[in-house]
Protein backbone atom coordinates (compact mmCIF):
# COMPACT_ATOMS: atom_id res chain seq x y z
CA UNK A 1 0.00 0.00 0.00
CA UNK A 2 2.89 2.53 1.37
CA UNK A 3 4.92 1.98 -2.29
CA UNK A 4 1.94 2.00 -4.25
CA UNK A 5 0.93 5.35 -2.72
CA UNK A 6 4.26 6.52 -3.65
CA UNK A 7 4.15 5.15 -6.55
CA UNK A 8 1.07 7.53 -7.93
CA UNK A 9 3.39 10.42 -7.91
CA UNK A 10 3.07 12.60 -4.42
CA UNK A 11 5.64 14.51 -2.58
CA UNK A 12 7.19 12.71 -0.18
CA UNK A 13 10.72 13.15 2.00
CA UNK A 14 12.97 10.43 3.63
CA UNK A 15 15.29 10.64 6.90
CA UNK A 16 18.17 8.26 6.93
CA UNK A 17 20.47 6.84 8.73
CA UNK A 18 23.30 3.93 9.02
CA UNK A 19 23.93 2.05 12.54
CA UNK A 20 27.02 -1.15 13.00
CA UNK A 21 26.14 -4.09 15.28
CA UNK A 22 28.45 -5.50 17.15
CA UNK A 23 29.25 -8.09 13.84
CA UNK A 24 30.87 -4.83 12.28
CA UNK A 25 27.29 -5.31 9.60
CA UNK A 26 25.86 -1.78 8.60
CA UNK A 27 22.29 -1.76 8.40
CA UNK A 28 20.26 1.35 6.29
CA UNK A 29 17.26 2.76 7.77
CA UNK A 30 14.95 4.71 5.48
CA UNK A 31 11.78 6.41 6.86
CA UNK A 32 9.21 8.58 4.42
CA UNK A 33 6.94 10.93 4.97
CA UNK A 34 4.32 11.87 2.37
CA UNK A 35 0.95 13.77 2.27
CA UNK A 36 -2.18 11.27 2.41
CA UNK A 37 -5.68 12.27 2.98
CA UNK A 38 -5.90 15.07 5.24
CA UNK A 39 -1.99 14.93 7.09
CA UNK A 40 1.49 13.79 6.56
CA UNK A 41 2.22 10.60 7.63
CA UNK A 42 5.48 8.26 8.17
CA UNK A 43 6.10 5.07 7.39
CA UNK A 44 9.40 2.59 7.26
CA UNK A 45 10.22 2.60 3.63
CA UNK A 46 13.17 0.17 3.51
CA UNK A 47 15.57 -1.56 6.13
CA UNK A 48 19.21 -2.81 3.68
CA UNK A 49 21.57 -4.86 5.41
CA UNK A 50 25.28 -3.88 3.92
CA UNK A 51 28.28 -5.13 3.55
CA UNK A 52 30.86 -4.14 6.01
CA UNK A 53 33.09 -3.06 3.60
CA UNK A 54 30.86 -1.03 1.91
CA UNK A 55 32.23 2.49 0.41
CA UNK A 56 29.65 5.68 0.16
CA UNK A 57 29.38 5.17 -3.17
CA UNK A 58 28.35 1.53 -2.73
CA UNK A 59 26.03 2.78 -0.23
CA UNK A 60 23.77 5.19 -2.75
CA UNK A 61 24.12 2.42 -5.22
CA UNK A 62 22.24 0.01 -2.94
CA UNK A 63 19.81 2.69 -2.02
CA UNK A 64 19.23 3.32 -5.70
CA UNK A 65 18.61 -0.42 -6.50
CA UNK A 66 15.76 -0.40 -3.64
CA UNK A 67 14.31 2.88 -4.31
CA UNK A 68 14.11 3.12 -8.07
CA UNK A 69 14.88 -0.43 -9.17
CA UNK A 70 12.89 -2.35 -6.59
CA UNK A 71 10.33 0.34 -5.61
CA UNK A 72 9.81 2.19 -8.81
CA UNK A 73 9.73 5.91 -7.38
CA UNK A 74 10.84 8.71 -9.09
CA UNK A 75 13.32 10.78 -6.83
CA UNK A 76 12.05 14.17 -8.66
CA UNK A 77 9.19 13.86 -6.47
CA UNK A 78 11.50 13.62 -2.86
CA UNK A 79 11.09 17.40 -1.79
CA UNK A 80 13.24 16.68 1.49
CA UNK A 81 16.58 14.58 2.61
CA UNK A 82 17.29 14.46 6.64
CA UNK A 83 20.19 12.41 7.70
CA UNK A 84 22.78 13.40 11.07
CA UNK A 85 26.41 15.16 9.58
CA UNK A 86 28.40 11.78 10.11
CA UNK A 87 31.22 11.48 7.56
CA UNK A 88 29.33 8.71 6.24
CA UNK A 89 26.24 10.84 4.96
CA UNK A 90 28.02 14.34 4.51
CA UNK A 91 31.47 13.50 4.92
CA UNK A 92 33.95 13.98 1.17
CA UNK A 93 34.93 10.33 0.69
CA UNK A 94 31.41 9.03 0.86
CA UNK A 95 29.00 12.32 -0.54
CA UNK A 96 25.87 9.97 -0.34
CA UNK A 97 23.33 13.26 0.28
CA UNK A 98 25.45 15.01 -2.57
CA UNK A 99 24.78 11.82 -4.88
CA UNK A 100 21.32 12.37 -3.46
CA UNK A 101 20.91 15.82 -4.25
CA UNK A 102 21.89 15.62 -7.30
CA UNK A 103 19.52 13.02 -8.62
CA UNK A 104 16.66 14.82 -7.08
CA UNK A 105 18.15 17.97 -9.38
CA UNK A 106 18.72 19.78 -5.97
CA UNK A 107 15.07 20.14 -5.22
CA UNK A 108 14.88 18.68 -2.03
CA UNK A 109 16.08 20.47 1.06
CA UNK A 110 18.80 18.57 2.99
CA UNK A 111 18.43 19.40 7.15
CA UNK A 112 20.64 18.17 9.61
CA UNK A 113 19.27 16.36 12.53
CA UNK A 114 18.82 19.36 14.77
CA UNK A 115 19.36 16.66 17.80
CA UNK A 116 22.82 15.70 15.83
CA UNK A 117 23.44 19.66 16.12
CA UNK A 118 22.31 20.26 19.26
CA UNK A 119 24.90 17.56 20.64
CA UNK A 120 28.28 19.35 18.51
CA UNK A 121 26.80 21.88 20.45
CA UNK A 122 27.63 20.50 24.00
CA UNK A 123 30.97 18.86 23.23
CA UNK A 124 32.78 22.16 23.24
CA UNK A 125 33.39 22.03 26.92
CA UNK A 126 36.71 24.29 28.53
CA UNK A 127 39.70 22.23 30.01
CA UNK A 128 39.06 22.66 33.39
CA UNK A 129 35.10 21.35 32.98
CA UNK A 130 36.24 18.78 30.42
CA UNK A 131 38.52 17.32 33.55
CA UNK A 132 35.50 17.44 35.39
CA UNK A 133 33.77 15.16 33.28
CA UNK A 134 36.62 12.99 32.52
CA UNK A 135 37.17 12.20 36.17
CA UNK A 136 33.70 11.62 36.62
CA UNK A 137 33.42 8.97 33.68
CA UNK A 138 36.54 7.57 35.50
CA UNK A 139 34.80 6.65 38.95
CA UNK A 140 31.44 5.71 36.89
CA UNK A 141 33.66 2.89 34.50
CA UNK A 142 35.58 2.17 38.07
CA UNK A 143 32.10 0.83 39.63
CA UNK A 144 30.41 0.20 36.11
CA UNK A 145 33.04 -1.92 35.02
CA UNK A 146 33.04 -4.73 37.47
CA UNK A 147 29.71 -6.33 38.19
CA UNK A 148 30.60 -6.84 41.93
CA UNK A 149 31.24 -3.02 42.51
CA UNK A 150 28.16 -2.10 41.14
CA UNK A 151 26.05 -4.63 42.95
CA UNK A 152 28.14 -3.58 46.13
CA UNK A 153 27.66 0.24 45.50
CA UNK A 154 23.12 -0.82 45.26
CA UNK A 155 23.23 -2.55 48.35
CA UNK A 156 25.20 0.34 49.98
CA UNK A 157 22.42 2.61 48.48
CA UNK A 158 19.68 0.27 49.21
CA UNK A 159 20.41 0.34 52.94
CA UNK A 160 20.64 3.89 53.51
CA UNK A 161 17.61 4.61 51.49
CA UNK A 162 18.84 7.18 48.59
CA UNK A 163 16.65 7.31 45.66
CA UNK A 164 18.64 5.85 43.42
CA UNK A 165 20.76 3.35 43.08
CA UNK A 166 22.58 3.03 40.45
CA UNK A 167 25.14 5.07 38.29
CA UNK A 168 24.63 5.41 34.58
CA UNK A 169 26.81 4.69 31.82
CA UNK A 170 28.59 7.67 29.38
CA UNK A 171 29.23 6.50 25.94
CA UNK A 172 29.94 9.26 23.24
CA UNK A 173 27.40 7.39 20.82
CA UNK A 174 24.36 8.51 23.51
CA UNK A 175 24.46 11.80 22.12
CA UNK A 176 23.09 13.61 25.18
CA UNK A 177 23.61 10.98 27.79
CA UNK A 178 26.46 13.52 29.96
CA UNK A 179 23.29 15.46 31.51
CA UNK A 180 22.10 12.45 33.37
CA UNK A 181 25.20 10.35 34.10
CA UNK A 182 26.49 13.68 36.00
CA UNK A 183 23.28 14.55 38.21
CA UNK A 184 23.53 10.64 38.69
CA UNK A 185 27.20 10.87 40.23
CA UNK A 186 26.47 14.29 41.88
CA UNK A 187 23.32 12.95 43.73
CA UNK A 188 25.31 10.14 45.21
CA UNK A 189 28.13 11.75 45.76
CA UNK A 190 29.01 10.94 49.50
CA UNK A 191 27.74 7.04 48.91
CA UNK A 192 30.31 6.78 46.01
CA UNK A 193 32.86 7.90 48.17
CA UNK A 194 32.62 6.36 50.72
CA UNK A 195 32.31 3.28 48.52
CA UNK A 196 35.77 4.20 46.80
CA UNK A 197 37.43 4.34 50.52
CA UNK A 198 36.26 1.02 51.24
CA UNK A 199 37.57 -0.06 48.05
CA UNK A 200 40.92 1.74 48.87
CA UNK A 201 40.81 3.42 45.21
CA UNK A 202 42.56 6.34 44.47
CA UNK A 203 39.77 8.15 42.71
CA UNK A 204 37.96 9.01 46.68
CA UNK A 205 40.37 11.77 46.27
CA UNK A 206 38.33 13.31 43.45
CA UNK A 207 35.59 13.68 45.37
CA UNK A 208 37.38 15.40 48.35
CA UNK A 209 37.81 18.21 46.51
CA UNK A 210 34.96 20.62 47.08
CA UNK A 211 35.99 22.70 43.56
CA UNK A 212 35.29 19.75 41.40
CA UNK A 213 32.10 19.23 43.17
CA UNK A 214 30.97 22.30 42.55
CA UNK A 215 31.91 22.03 39.02
CA UNK A 216 30.43 18.96 38.83
CA UNK A 217 27.12 20.22 40.18
CA UNK A 218 27.52 22.61 37.08
CA UNK A 219 27.81 20.41 34.54
CA UNK A 220 24.75 18.30 35.40
CA UNK A 221 22.66 21.53 35.43
CA UNK A 222 23.81 22.77 31.91
CA UNK A 223 23.60 19.26 30.31
CA UNK A 224 20.44 18.51 31.28
CA UNK A 225 19.01 22.11 30.01
CA UNK A 226 20.63 20.76 27.10
CA UNK A 227 18.66 17.54 27.00
CA UNK A 228 15.24 19.59 27.71
CA UNK A 229 16.19 21.90 24.93
CA UNK A 230 15.29 18.73 22.95
CA UNK A 231 12.18 17.41 24.92
CA UNK A 232 10.92 20.66 24.77
CA UNK A 233 9.76 19.70 20.98
CA UNK A 234 8.56 15.81 21.44
CA UNK A 235 5.72 13.85 19.10
CA UNK A 236 5.30 13.60 15.38
CA UNK A 237 5.38 15.77 12.82
CA UNK A 238 7.42 18.33 14.08
CA UNK A 239 7.89 21.19 11.44
CA UNK A 240 10.66 23.39 11.66
CA UNK A 241 9.43 26.52 12.86
CA UNK A 242 8.98 24.96 16.40
CA UNK A 243 12.87 23.46 16.37
CA UNK A 244 13.66 26.93 15.77
CA UNK A 245 11.77 28.60 17.41
CA UNK A 246 13.29 26.54 20.36
CA UNK A 247 17.30 27.32 19.58
CA UNK A 248 16.56 31.33 18.76
CA UNK A 249 15.16 31.68 22.27
CA UNK A 250 17.90 28.84 23.71
CA UNK A 251 20.26 31.52 22.05
CA UNK A 252 18.84 34.59 23.92
CA UNK A 253 18.94 33.10 26.99
CA UNK A 254 22.66 32.00 26.85
CA UNK A 255 23.30 35.94 26.40
CA UNK A 256 20.65 36.50 29.36
CA UNK A 257 22.72 34.15 31.55
CA UNK A 258 26.21 35.81 30.88
CA UNK A 259 25.09 39.12 31.11
CA UNK A 260 23.82 37.84 34.49
CA UNK A 261 26.93 36.38 35.36
CA UNK A 262 28.64 39.87 34.59
CA UNK A 263 26.62 41.81 36.58
CA UNK A 264 27.17 43.30 39.85
CA UNK A 265 25.37 41.44 41.53
CA UNK A 266 26.00 37.68 39.68
CA UNK A 267 23.09 34.84 40.21
CA UNK A 268 23.08 31.57 39.75
CA UNK A 269 19.42 31.17 39.90
CA UNK A 270 18.90 29.50 36.25
CA UNK A 271 21.65 26.06 37.63
CA UNK A 272 19.59 25.13 40.55
CA UNK A 273 22.11 22.06 41.58
CA UNK A 274 24.81 24.30 41.81
CA UNK A 275 22.75 27.01 43.53
CA UNK A 276 21.76 24.71 46.28
CA UNK A 277 25.51 23.83 47.02
CA UNK A 278 26.84 27.46 46.96
CA UNK A 279 23.76 27.89 49.80
CA UNK A 280 24.46 24.61 51.71
CA UNK A 281 28.32 24.98 51.50
CA UNK A 282 30.98 26.96 52.60
CA UNK A 283 33.15 27.77 49.18
CA UNK A 284 35.48 29.93 49.74
CA UNK A 285 35.72 33.51 47.14
CA UNK A 286 38.66 32.22 45.17
CA UNK A 287 36.86 29.13 44.32
CA UNK A 288 33.36 31.02 43.45
CA UNK A 289 35.42 33.22 40.95
CA UNK A 290 37.16 30.80 39.46
CA UNK A 291 33.96 28.61 38.79
CA UNK A 292 32.29 32.00 37.68
CA UNK A 293 35.04 32.42 35.06
CA UNK A 294 34.66 28.64 33.60
CA UNK A 295 31.30 29.01 33.34
CA UNK A 296 31.03 32.39 31.72
CA UNK A 297 34.20 30.77 29.38
CA UNK A 298 31.40 27.63 28.63
CA UNK A 299 28.15 30.04 28.18
CA UNK A 300 30.10 32.07 25.49
CA UNK A 301 31.24 28.83 23.83
CA UNK A 302 28.07 27.37 23.93
CA UNK A 303 26.42 30.44 22.42
CA UNK A 304 29.32 30.58 19.49
CA UNK A 305 28.76 27.12 18.33
CA UNK A 306 24.89 27.44 18.75
CA UNK A 307 25.63 30.63 16.30
CA UNK A 308 27.71 28.18 13.93
CA UNK A 309 25.18 25.33 13.46
CA UNK A 310 22.27 27.59 13.07
CA UNK A 311 24.01 31.11 11.65
CA UNK A 312 21.45 34.05 10.92
CA UNK A 313 20.47 32.74 7.30
CA UNK A 314 18.60 29.70 8.67
CA UNK A 315 16.45 32.14 10.53
CA UNK A 316 15.92 34.54 7.80
CA UNK A 317 14.53 32.17 5.27
CA UNK A 318 12.55 31.26 7.71
CA UNK A 319 11.28 34.76 8.93
CA UNK A 320 10.91 35.14 4.95
CA UNK A 321 7.85 32.46 5.13
CA UNK A 322 6.58 33.64 8.40
CA UNK A 323 3.40 33.64 7.34
CA UNK A 324 2.98 30.02 7.19
CA UNK A 325 3.22 29.49 10.80
CA UNK A 326 0.10 32.16 11.88
CA UNK A 327 -1.51 33.61 8.42
CA UNK A 328 -4.38 35.37 10.01
CA UNK A 329 -1.92 37.55 11.86
CA UNK A 330 -1.43 39.67 7.97
CA UNK A 331 -4.66 41.53 8.47
CA UNK A 332 -4.18 44.29 6.27
CA UNK A 333 -2.66 44.80 2.66
CA UNK A 334 0.71 46.88 4.42
CA UNK A 335 1.23 43.65 5.82
CA UNK A 336 0.97 41.53 3.32
CA UNK A 337 3.10 43.65 0.94
CA UNK A 338 6.19 43.18 2.87
CA UNK A 339 6.28 39.42 2.43
CA UNK A 340 7.47 39.46 -0.85
CA UNK A 341 4.85 36.84 -2.13
CA UNK A 342 3.92 37.33 -5.93
CA UNK A 343 0.63 39.21 -6.84
CA UNK A 344 -1.48 35.65 -6.78
CA UNK A 345 -0.30 34.77 -3.63
CA UNK A 346 -0.69 38.22 -2.00
CA UNK A 347 -4.43 37.64 -3.00
CA UNK A 348 -4.66 34.13 -1.73
CA UNK A 349 -3.19 35.27 1.79
CA UNK A 350 -5.38 38.71 1.72
CA UNK A 351 -8.41 35.79 1.21
CA UNK A 352 -7.22 33.12 3.54
CA UNK A 353 -6.58 35.86 6.60
CA UNK A 354 -9.93 37.27 6.23
CA UNK A 355 -12.16 33.76 7.37
CA UNK A 356 -13.51 33.16 10.16
CA UNK A 357 -14.24 29.73 9.33
CA UNK A 358 -10.32 28.97 8.11
CA UNK A 359 -9.47 30.46 11.28
CA UNK A 360 -11.56 28.16 13.45
CA UNK A 361 -9.82 25.32 11.63
CA UNK A 362 -6.17 27.07 12.32
CA UNK A 363 -7.15 26.42 16.23
CA UNK A 364 -8.19 22.90 16.05
CA UNK A 365 -5.48 21.48 13.29
CA UNK A 366 -2.04 20.55 13.54
CA UNK A 367 0.27 23.08 10.64
CA UNK A 368 0.84 20.59 8.33
CA UNK A 369 -3.22 19.65 8.61
CA UNK A 370 -4.34 22.98 7.92
CA UNK A 371 -2.40 23.16 4.84
CA UNK A 372 -3.50 20.30 3.31
CA UNK A 373 -6.68 20.80 4.34
CA UNK A 374 -7.23 24.11 2.10
CA UNK A 375 -4.84 22.79 -0.74
CA UNK A 376 -7.97 22.90 -3.08
CA UNK A 377 -9.01 26.77 -1.83
CA UNK A 378 -5.84 28.27 -1.98
CA UNK A 379 -3.32 25.59 -3.59
CA UNK A 380 -0.54 28.27 -4.36
CA UNK A 381 0.38 28.91 -0.30
CA UNK A 382 -0.78 25.58 0.20
CA UNK A 383 1.93 24.07 -2.26
CA UNK A 384 4.12 26.56 -0.77
CA UNK A 385 3.50 25.69 3.09
CA UNK A 386 3.75 21.74 2.48
CA UNK A 387 7.00 22.07 0.93
CA UNK A 388 8.52 23.84 3.71
CA UNK A 389 6.95 21.43 6.11
CA UNK A 390 7.26 17.86 4.81
CA UNK A 391 11.19 17.40 5.26
CA UNK A 392 12.05 15.45 8.36
CA UNK A 393 13.82 17.75 10.97
CA UNK A 394 15.56 14.89 12.92
CA UNK A 395 16.47 11.29 12.68
CA UNK A 396 14.36 10.09 15.35
CA UNK A 397 12.59 7.26 13.53
CA UNK A 398 15.84 5.54 12.36
CA UNK A 399 16.88 5.74 15.99
CA UNK A 400 13.50 4.52 17.11
CA UNK A 401 14.25 1.66 14.21
CA UNK A 402 17.61 1.03 15.43
CA UNK A 403 16.88 0.71 19.16
CA UNK A 404 13.79 -1.95 18.00
CA UNK A 405 16.39 -3.83 16.12
CA UNK A 406 18.71 -3.99 19.07
CA UNK A 407 15.76 -5.52 21.05
CA UNK A 408 14.97 -7.88 18.09
CA UNK A 409 19.08 -9.03 17.53
CA UNK A 410 19.82 -9.93 21.78
CA UNK A 411 19.46 -13.35 22.94
CA UNK A 412 17.01 -13.23 25.22
CA UNK A 413 14.22 -12.65 22.66
CA UNK A 414 15.38 -16.17 20.66
CA UNK A 415 18.42 -18.44 20.35
CA UNK A 416 18.60 -17.48 16.17
CA UNK A 417 18.91 -13.82 17.30
CA UNK A 418 22.36 -13.07 18.70
CA UNK A 419 23.12 -9.43 17.40
CA UNK A 420 23.39 -6.33 19.01
CA UNK A 421 22.98 -2.96 17.08
CA UNK A 422 24.37 0.18 18.41
CA UNK A 423 21.87 2.76 20.36
CA UNK A 424 22.67 5.76 19.25
CA UNK A 425 20.03 7.82 21.02
CA UNK A 426 19.40 7.99 24.59
CA UNK A 427 15.74 9.59 24.29
CA UNK A 428 14.02 6.66 22.62
CA UNK A 429 12.75 3.46 24.94
CA UNK A 430 11.46 0.65 23.76
CA UNK A 431 9.13 -1.51 26.66
CA UNK A 432 6.99 -4.48 26.58
CA UNK A 433 8.00 -5.57 23.21
CA UNK A 434 7.61 -9.12 22.86
CA UNK A 435 7.74 -11.87 20.22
Amino acid sequence: MLITRLQSGIDFAIQLDESMDIANCPTLLIYVRYVWQDDFIEDLLCCLSLNSLITGLDLFTELEKCIVGQYKLNWKNCKGISSDGAANMTGKHSRVIEKLLEVTHNKALWNHCFIHQEALVSKGIPPGLMDVLKNAVKIVNFIKGSSLNSRLLEIFCSEIGVNHTHLLFHTEVCWLSQGKVLSRVYELRNEIYIFLIEKQSHLANILEDDLWVTKLAYLSDIFGILNELHFKVPGKNNDIFQYLECILGFQKTLLLWQARLKSNRPSYYMFPTLLQHIEENVINEDCLKEIKSEILMHLTSLSQTFHHYFPEEKFESIKENIWMKDPFVFQTPESIIELNLVPEEENELLQLSSSFTLRNYYKTLSLSAFWIKIKDEFPLLSRKSILLLLPFTTTCLCELGFSILTRLKTKEIGSTVHLTCVWPYPHVFLTGMNL
